[in-house]
Order: C-alpha cells, then sequence, then structure tokens
C-alpha cells in the first residue's frame, strides 16, 4: 500500500470518527445494559405475554415502532436513560399513579426502581401499564 493510499484512508477515518461519536452520544432514550457487557438503546419498553422484554430501538415521526429488539428478562441487568440530567423514565401505574425515575432493575416479576441515591420501590410488573422515556 503506498503512503498516499494509507494518509488518505486515515484522513477519512479522522473525518468520519467525530461524527459518528457525536450520533452515538446525541441518542436519548433507555440504555439497557445486559448480563454480557452489551448495551442496547431503545424508546419504549413494553413486557410480552412470554415474559422477554420488547424495545422499541427507532419509531416513526407518530410515536410507531419501525425497529424493535426482543430481550430475555434474564439477559438484562439494569436499565437507566442517558447521561442527560434532563432525561427520566415514567413508570405509569394501574390507577393512574406515575414514577419518575432514572434507573431501574429487573428482578423477575418485580421492578425495583430506583428513586434517589438511596431510595428504592419494588414495583410489580403486573401494575405497570407501560414504561417510556422522556427528555
Amino acid at each position: 500500500m503506498s503512503m498516499k493510499t494509507t494518509l488518505a484512508r486515515l484522513a477519512i477515518i479522522i473525518l468520519l470518527l467525530p461524527s459518528w461519536s457525536i450520533a452515538q452520544e446525541g441518542q436519548s432514550g433507555f440504555i439497557i445494559l445486559l448480563k454480557n457487557g452489551s448495551s442496547v438503546r431503545g424508546r419504549t419498553l413494553t413486557r410480552e405475554a412470554s415474559g422477554q422484554l420488547r424495545v422499541s430501538m427507532t419509531e416513526t415521526s407518530s410515536g410507531a415502532p419501525k425497529s424493535y429488539a426482543v430481550i430475555a428478562m434474564e439477559d438484562a441487568e439494569t436499565i437507566q436513560t442517558s447521561s442527560s440530567s434532563s432525561d427520566s423514565i415514567i413508570i405509569k401505574l394501574g390507577g393512574g399513579s406515575e414514577l419518575k425515575c432514572k434507573e431501574f432493575k429487573l428482578n423477575g416479576e418485580t421492578v425495583t426502581v430506583k428513586l434517589g441515591t438511596a431510595s428504592r420501590v419494588e414495583v410489580r410488573w403486573e401494575d405497570i401499564s407501560s414504561i417510556t422515556f422522556n427528555n
């Protein structure tokens, strides 16, 4: 490989790298950390009858999911918002109550919602009507 080709490839990589990292950081939504170290980003989260989690990854302008991932609950370690301080997760409960949080953990049939630095609340999945991301 010639020196000009190598320099040209290096210049292209350097030019594309900042825009790629900005696009990655600019996405808002859920960050689901998996037990194998991977992470998945999504905007809405539902639990299917089989117990698996369905995460909408992209949505149309009307909010309908365009693509989604299905994750086994036992593979998910924790779910949190992006790093922005204005972002939050809204968990709507049956009866009209809602919880706002930055992070929650899955525990089989319950969800442990982290409300502050030391406050946590356990909620049963059957009591949750929806989990959405709000920014």
